[in-house]
């Protein structure tokens, strides 16, 4: 009964903080004439023209987001921004969307290909609210993630540092840069080109702890889905021994089990599950390391 419960109020939990970011799987795209027609995600703006582009070279769906910056006279970065252009162009921190829950991490999925050793990319997670006092936005929660070169799309997890505990934000930016050092290649004069799709609140934020486990960061993609869909783990599964997931439905009973897990991404087929809520657990070195909830369609 104690185990049928817990899962019960962990579905519970998973439902209250669920949240809507705005075009988070870059799926929607317009154009923008504003300086240089350039074909833009919707909901999101770049520091200079010419430097985002949709691909179809994406994690799921159609279309993913690709940022490089380009070399003329100067380096023109490659950055994107959630939410329209602020009048003052270029200040990221009047940007953002919409928001209004308190995560403690953000996920999503990239590639990056660097073209000179040493650079690295990077996303910026800060939740505002508007002061009505000091007639200006306070920083709520904010954390900075360096994402190094990676061939193939890799999970990615920012932990947000609460600023302001008990306070809960109206807005949230997300600042991807394709280029940290702005490096470029002497010869070819490219910068680094930086993918991104995706972005989730992630079922387990990275360093949540539970039963003197830390737990680590994990994805369900799509949720809710009805065909199939990947487990993304944000972890190096060779430091664990006998990784094994195991899904349970709402009265608690486990309902499938994947064994020997070796990789960070696991496909879930649920042909033989019911339509409704599921929790998962993954477990290794005897111990649970990552959990979460998905909806099947």
């Amino acid at each position: 009964m104690k185990k049928i419960l817990t899962i019960l109020a962990l579905i519970v939990a998973f439902g209250l903080n669920s949240q809507t970011l705005t075009n988070p799987n870059f799926e929607s795209w317009g154009t923008s004439t504003t300086y240089y027609t350039d074909t833009l995600p919707n909901n999101w703006w770049p520091f200079y023209c010419n430097t985002v582009r949709p691909t179809t070279d994406s994690y799921q769906g159609t279309y993913a987001t690709r940022i490089q910056g380009w070399f003329a006279c100067g380096i023109a970065p490659g950055v994107l921004v959630n939410g329209q252009a602020p009048v003052d162009y270029g200040n990221y921190i009047e940007s953002g969307t919409p928001f209004t829950s308190k995560p403690a991490a953000i996920s999503g999925f990239y590639k990056y290909t660097d073209v000179t050793a040493g650079d690295s990319a990077e996303v910026t997670v800060i939740l505002k609210r508007f002061n009505t006092f000091s007639m200006k936005r306070d920083t709520i929660a904010f954390s900075t993630k360096t994402l190094p070169p990676s061939a193939s799309y890799s999970l990615f997890t920012v932990n947000l540092t609460d600023l302001m505990p008990g306070v809960m934000p109206d807005s949230i930016i997300i600042m991807f840069n394709s280029s940290k050092y702005y490096m470029f290649d002497m010869t070819t004069m490219a910068l680094p080109a930086l993918y991104i799709d995706r972005i989730v609140l992630p079922e387990t934020p990275t360093g949540i702890t539970e039963n003197n486990n830390v737990l680590i960061g994990s994805v369900i993609s799509p949720n809710p889905f009805s065909g199939e869909a990947t487990l993304a783990i944000d972890a190096d599964l060779s430091l664990y021994e006998k990784v094994s997931l195991q899904i349970f439905d709402t009265q608690g009973k486990k309902v499938m089990e994947i064994g020997n897990i070796t990789t960070n991404i696991v496909t879930i087929h649920p042909e033989h599950l019911a339509k409704g809520s599921y929790v998962y657990c993954l477990s290794g070195n005897s111990a649970l390391i990552s959990k979460g909830k998905f909806i099947i369609q």
